[in-house]
């Protein structure tokens, strides 16, 4: 039961870090941009294929759909 419990808490607390981190953001840092201030504002792929170029886009949807995976295969 208490490992149970422990294992569960220890999932929430990688889901929460995992949907935390922002791959856009940390590739406009690399790229000496803030996403947030650049095209449309908003830090996900779309914008970061307008302003940082496609392979940093394509980057940045694998790497947050690692994210999820990942998120769900911890659920599992």
């Amino acid at each position: 039961m208490i490992s149970t419990i422990i294992r569960c808490v220890f999932v929430a607390i990688v889901a929460y870090l995992l949907g935390n981190f922002s791959p856009a953001r940390m590739l406009g840092k690399i790229y000496g941009v803030d996403i947030t201030k650049e095209g449309s504002g908003n830090p996900g792929t779309t914008n970061v294929i307008r302003t940082l170029g496609l392979k940093a886009g394509l980057l940045t949807l694998l790497v947050d759909a690692l994210k999820g995976f990942i998120a769900v295969k911890l659920g599992l």
